[in-house]
């Protein structure tokens, strides 16, 4: 029952209360009184009746007042809520042979594929899956410009010099970096694809883009691609690089939109 119901209630059992003291008081007697000797009987019930009704408002004000505390009271009692906000379904990984430990949440219908110290993949949903690659990698240097595959010493390794070399990249087409900050993690994303003027007889293999010194890279091979590198700085000075790697430019956004909570559900603070 409500509060305003129970107010409500208890005005109508007062009401009712004073209706029968009054027509307890008009009754015919049964036996014959003086008219004055009545009169002054219904004053002394009368004021009895309004006695009453004084203690009963004041009474009925406390009842109010608790009622109205109580709850305010318990809404100030502090909620019990999960460590980690994880959606309906989903599930918490590790990242298993990885060198970087952490942890993340996996929606239905994702799945952890593999992993060793330097790359860790995750399968997306079978929606999504085809022409799909997600990627975390330790490490990642960007390459040097001529499709040797091997690293550009004149760019840094953190996120900043990495995303901003990213955008300035003549092959690319490329977002502004933007910042991301994750538990015991920071750094920012970009998105790529190949510039309309690329030439792609100029990299055999097509264009790489970062490697690490056990020669594992990552790069472009078709010019339908488009990706989302998000570059990650770690308190022990290391990096971690996301890629998200959509075959088909037409279903970037759908799949950015699947795969960027995952992102966010890394947590490398344990």
């Amino acid at each position: 029952m409500t509060f305003d119901a129970r107010s409500r209630q208890a005005a109508q059992g007062i009401r009712r209360a004073v209706e029968v003291m009054e027509m307890s008081d008009t009754k015919t007697p049964q036996r014959l009184t003086r008219f004055d000797r009545y009169q002054d009987g219904k004053s002394r019930n009368k004021r009895v009746a309004a006695l009453a009704l004084g203690i009963a408002v004041p009474l009925m004000l406390v009842v109010t007042a608790v009622l109205v505390l109580g709850p305010r009271q318990d809404r100030n009692v502090p909620m019990t809520s999960p460590s980690t906000s994880v959606a309906t379904g989903s599930t918490i990984g590790d990242s298993g042979k990885f060198r970087e430990p952490f942890t993340y949440a996996l929606p239905p219908g994702w799945s952890l594929d593999g992993a060793d110290p330097g790359w860790l993949s995750l399968n997306p949903p079978p929606a999504i899956e085809s022409g799909t690659s997600f990627y975390v990698l330790s490490n990642m240097r960007a390459t040097r410009p001529d499709c040797s595959n091997q690293p550009n010493q004149s760019v840094g390794s953190s996120s900043e010099a990495m995303t901003r070399w990213f955008s300035r990249h003549p092959a690319l087409e490329a977002t502004s970096p933007r910042p991301i900050t994750l538990p015991g993690a920071s750094g920012s994303w970009v998105d790529l694809k190949l510039a309309a003027g690329w030439d792609q007889s100029t990299c055999k293999h097509g264009l790489p883009l970062i490697m690490n010194p056990h020669g594992e890279g990552w790069g472009f091979e078709h010019n339908t691609d488009e990706m989302r590198f998000y570059v990650l700085d770690l308190p022990d000075g290391n990096t971690v690089t996301v890629v998200v790697d959509v075959q088909h430019a037409k279903d970037f956004s759908h799949v950015i939109d699947q795969a960027a909570p995952v992102v966010k559900s890394f947590d490398f603070s344990a």
